[in-house]
């Protein structure tokens, strides 16, 4: 009888928190549509106690005070987008999508989002300074089953192609990207429009506007 007051004791206070964290991610899905409106818990209201002993019982208490204890996610985290904490301190709602990133002592729980933005950001500018357009057909978008992981793609202009990390790259008539040569790196530079970089340019280097004398270089020359 003790333990089985315990146990509709604690899901009395798991329902009541999971209640108002369900309205908080609610609201902030409006907002934020890639963040899932329902959090990732375990649900003991559908365990079956009947046939228990005791020590199952114990184990089962145990869980359910450690959910008790540990903190429900925010809604500033959800509205941030991620949290401090190490893989065992998730937090409590914590939607299943978000990952884990191991930073050492600024490790966090992030949304996928989040990391899609960056990344998204990154290879928009790099496909933007080699002549390319970014063309976005998953992220910014509102449907509720659109993908984490967005759809996308660099449109580079006629004899080039796209290269992630790279940008558009130069290719020849058959189609087969040209490569920087040996001696390009060593003195630094090579002759060439923005949709003329070559594979493999070292990612430092960048595009000097010069006319008919424009070129991809080494930032600090030797």
């Amino acid at each position: 009888m003790r333990f089985c007051s315990l146990i509709i004791a604690s899901l009395f206070l798991l329902s009541a928190c999971g209640n108002s964290l369900g309205s908080n991610i609610a609201e902030d899905n409006i907002r934020k549509p890639k963040i899932p409106a329902k959090a990732s818990m375990i649900d003991y209201r559908n365990v079956d106690t009947s046939n228990m002993n005791i020590d199952e019982m114990e184990v089962l208490l145990d869980e359910i005070e450690k959910d008790i204890e540990r903190p429900n996610i925010t809604e500033d985290d959800i509205r941030r987008g991620w949290y401090y904490g190490g893989e065992e301190n998730i937090k409590y709602g914590t939607p299943s999508s978000w990952l884990w990133v191991n930073e050492g002592g600024k490790s966090k729980w992030i949304s996928p989002s989040i990391i899609e933005e960056t990344d998204y950001q990154a290879e928009s500018i790099l496909c933007e300074e080699t002549s390319g357009e970014y063309i976005v057909s998953c992220i910014d978008t509102e449907i509720a089953d659109c993908k984490y992981i967005p759809e996308t793609v660099c449109k580079c202009i006629e004899d080039s192609k796209w290269v992630k990390t790279q940008g558009c790259i130069l290719t020849d008539e058959d189609g087969e990207f040209i490569q920087v040569s040996q001696e390009e790196l060593n003195q630094g530079w090579y002759k060439g429009l923005p949709n003329e970089k070559k594979l493999d340019t070292p990612p430092s280097w960048i595009w000097i506007d010069a006319g008919f004398e424009s070129q991809w270089q080494n930032p600090a020359p030797k």
